[in-house]
């Protein structure tokens, strides 16, 4: 459909700029780099932690699964990703705590957060505003701060990359100079691919969204950073195009998800399989992917693999979030709804608001 290359029928349809938010995805991550080189984080220190817990729902959760899932190999105390109005019974004084919400206003993180107050716990928190600033303000708590005026998933550049690089400064992520880089690099390559004034015929992101179009997609990842990355893009697509969107990973989903296409085939011929691929996977993940795909292929309409680009951990990871986010928008196009707002969202926290009058 040629309504991707129609640039004043895409400024009718994305009334608030959501595409141009994705487009500006590589500004977010420089903007970020500075924020935090010019964070004082000197007092923060790790030799007496155990563990370490990052608060966040929805767009703002995604900072804590895409990080716990990039220190995998290396990090030597638990990260755990709290999506919930609780803390965990393992969380104690000896933990840090990073409170991620960009309005600074979600409850179930503002509830964590009172809870790691009692406990008393070092707390950095992430957000553009709101309670947690306050709170944060009044607790002498270090803010990594970011700019207003974006819906959460819109603002992931801010949310995971500075929060990343505060990481890194403390010490909690390995990252070199040279890996962000070449991330940043790669990001701005691919600005200059994906944007909207790039006919679709040349365009990868456009092309991605024209293969799920009118489908349902399935997104298979693998476990580690391409499992968060799969949820990521579910969301995404979620979200955005308003279009429902499940995923699973490898090697868990060979123990029972792939039976499951066995029936129901005049259903799941609506569907379209996603399967991310790196070189550097195992032969055993290759081989497992290869021999799925041909057990199961029948089941879709359609099959499209994702190859991931870069040669860093982080680079592959920004790449392919950028893919998918940009993605999903031109799929919002598609279905000719506006990507920005999310009534039913909005219509669920305004009913849960009524039990705090």
């Amino acid at each position: 459909m040629d309504i991707l290359d129609q640039l004043d029928k895409i400024k009718q349809i994305d009334t608030q700029d959501m595409l141009g938010v994705e487009e500006r995805f590589y500004n977010q991550l420089v903007e970020s780099k500075k924020i935090a080189e010019n964070l004082d984080v000197k007092s923060l220190s790790l030799d007496d932690k155990t563990g370490i817990a990052i608060l966040g729902m929805g767009g703002s959760g995604f900072t804590g699964d895409i990080i716990k899932n990039l220190t995998l190999d290396y990090a030597n105390i638990p990260i755990i990703v709290i999506k919930d109005y609780h803390l965990p019974k393992c969380v104690n004084k000896n933990w840090l705590i990073f409170a991620v919400s960009y309005s600074g206003n979600t409850e179930e993180t503002l509830s964590c957060i009172n809870e790691a107050i009692k406990l008393g716990c070092e707390v950095v928190c992430v957000c553009s505003g709101g309670k947690l600033f306050d709170i944060a303000k009044q607790n002498n708590f270090i803010v990594v701060e970011i700019p207003k005026g974006l819906q959460p998933r819109g603002a992931l550049g801010y949310l995971f990359f500075s929060t990343f690089l505060v990481m890194a400064k403390i010490g909690i992520v390995k990252v070199d100079s040279s890996e962000i880089d070449e991330a940043l690099n790669l990001i701005n390559e691919k600005t200059k691919v994906y944007n909207r004034n790039v006919l679709t015929e040349k365009n990868p992101a456009k092309k991605l969204a024209l293969d799920i179009f009118g489908r349902l997609p399935i997104i298979y990842g693998v476990s580690g950073y391409l499992s968060a990355i799969a949820y990521r893009w579910k969301s995404q697509i979620n979200e955005n195009a308003k279009s429902p969107c499940f995923y699973a990973e490898f090697p868990e989903l060979d123990h029972n998800e792939i039976v499951g296409w066995q029936n129901l085939s005049d259903v799941s011929q609506k569907f379209i399989l996603i399967i991310f691929k790196d070189e550097l996977f195992s032969e055993k993940i290759k081989t497992r992917i290869a021999a799925t795909v041909n057990l199961i292929q029948d089941s879709f309409d359609a099959v499209t693999e994702i190859k991931v680009e870069g040669n860093s951990l982080l680079a592959k990871a920004l790449s392919t979030i950028y893919l998918g986010g940009i993605a999903s928008v031109y799929l919002a196009l598609l279905y000719k709804t506006d990507p920005t707002p999310v009534e039913r969202i909005s219509a669920l926290k305004a009913e849960l608001e009524k039990l705090n009058k």
